[in-house]
């Protein structure tokens, strides 16, 4: 039941993440009509709401004593808000371009901070339910797992149904039909319902054998000091600092597909959705490899060869492709190609969210028996905003390159000269790199390893046994 509950929250979070981190962008600049970089400013805008409520939510679900327990009071909250927010982003009324924005980033604020009533609550149970080194690992890739697989299903049906190429949308135009958009949303939204549903009731049953908040209620001071204590921590800030990277590597990534499949290779709708249903083995691929690649290694030397291949797979091909190096546009071995570098992007991101999350968690004991505290809601809140930073941050970024090279809104691939093209891809392809090697520097702050952590849980188990 762990592991299904888990499928369904990373699938909740995945439908809604790949559908705004796809296709959000590109429908608000070249279907709705509003300007790239105010698009991506709305969305920034929400990522800074994240950056406030996450550890105040967090840090809610650590103190809250309730009949329901810590957790489930925010799951069971979160049930209906995420999909009625979902639905209403993807059905914008004919406004002018400020009231544009404003809905944009009343909607986006709104499925934020109705995301975090659900994922920091339920992410913080991942402590307690799965407390081996390895164990924590094993659940979380269903998690991630299940986010990607469903969430690249959906992006597949857009490709295959809502926005395929039709008499009235030609020519890898069917990204620009607008009622494909509203039509995916409302189907969405009700799949979320189910996935909420299912997380919440699934761990309810572990209520009575979860950790209970301290009786006494501490001052508002104290709260703020112990939290930025917390957030202080070296490991934390490490870890923290790498995903947020690595999320928004993959974020700008997954906002600049829609624009790099028929603009930059050339790929019609058909070979577009081709390779995302291929993407539907990555998934199930992390699900196989990564506990062999983790098995008996600490996971800070996974993580960063696993960010060293995101990076190669990532921008590998785009440099050079424009270095002269790689199947150009047409070329029989271009399709074939992008489609293996597409399954092995994902797959590598399912795996890195997946280590990342685990050493998070690690965190967690590390710092109870630092402190005494159990401060899994504010610890997972990391996991929350990293996330996001993947949607936030990433389309904000795809937003500014998309400014910076002039691209036009509403245009098909034969207006768009390849001066253009070639432009795109000297912003995107370093850009992505830059970012790969700044989550991996960074990661030298990460001291927690396989000792550390049994050590800690030896420590843990004394103190409940005095």
């Amino acid at each position: 039941m762990n592991r299904l509950a888990f499928t369904a929250s990373g699938t909740a979070s995945g439908l809604v993440s790949n559908g705004i981190s796809f296709f959000l962008l590109i429908y608000y600049s070249q279907v709705v009509g509003l300007d790239a970089a105010l698009a991506g400013s709305a969305l920034l805008l929400a990522l800074v709401v994240d950056a406030v409520s996450d550890p105040l939510v967090g840090r809610w679900s650590d103190r809250l004593r309730s009949r329901l327990g810590r957790r489930h009071p925010f799951l069971y909250a979160a049930v209906l808000p995420i999909p009625l927010c979902y639905y209403f982003l993807w059905r914008p009324p004919d406004l002018s371009q400020p009231a544009l924005f404003l809905w944009l980033a009343g909607f986006t604020v709104a499925l934020r901070l109705a995301v975090t009533m659900h994922t920091v609550p339920f992410n913080a149970l991942l402590p307690e339910l799965a407390p081996g080194y390895e164990d924590r690992t094993r659940l979380m890739n269903f998690s991630y797992a299940g986010g990607w697989f469903f969430g690249t299903l959906m992006a597949v049906s857009m490709y295959v149904w809502w926005l395929a190429d039709s008499p009235d949308y030609p020519a890898g135009t069917g990204i620009l039909r607008r009622a494909g958009y509203e039509q995916a949303g409302l189907i969405t939204a009700c799949a979320l319902i189910i996935c909420l549903v299912l997380a919440a009731v699934a761990t309810h049953r572990h209520i009575p054998k979860l950790a209970v908040p301290p009786p006494e209620r501490a001052a508002a001071r104290r709260v703020l000091a112990e939290t930025l204590a917390t957030l202080r921590d070296g490991s934390l800030a490490a870890i923290l600092a790498s995903t947020a990277l690595t999320a928004a590597a993959s974020g700008t990534a997954t906002a600049m597909w829609a624009y790099m499949q028929p603009w930059f290779w050339g790929f019609d709708s058909t070979q577009t959705s081709s390779i995302l249903a291929a993407q539907l083995a990555s998934p199930l691929l992390a699900i196989a490899l990564l506990p062999v690649a983790s098995r008996g290694r600490d996971k800070k030397s996974v993580l960063i060869r696993l960010s060293v291949l995101s990076l190669l797979a990532g921008s590998g091909p785009v440099v050079l492709a424009l270095l002269g190096v790689f199947p150009p546009a047409g070329h029989s071995a271009l399709f074939p190609s992008m489609v293996a570098i597409g399954v092995a992007q994902v797959a590598l991101i399912v795996m890195t969210s997946t280590v990342s999350a685990s050493m998070v968690a690690d965190v967690v004991d590390a710092r109870a028996v630092v402190t005494g505290r159990r401060e899994e809601g504010l610890v997972s809140a990391v996991l929350s905003f990293t996330g996001k930073v993947a949607t936030g941050l990433g389309i904000w970024i795809g937003g500014l390159l998309l400014t910076v090279i002039n691209f036009p809104t509403q245009a098909d691939t034969s207006s768009i000269d390849q001066s253009m093209v070639e432009r795109l891809g000297w912003l995107y392809g370093p850009v992505l790199a830059v970012l790969y090697l700044l989550a991996i520097f960074v990661l030298r702050h990460y001291r927690l390893n396989r000792r550390r952590h049994e050590e800690n849980l030896a420590a843990l188990a004394g103190e409940q046994t005095q």
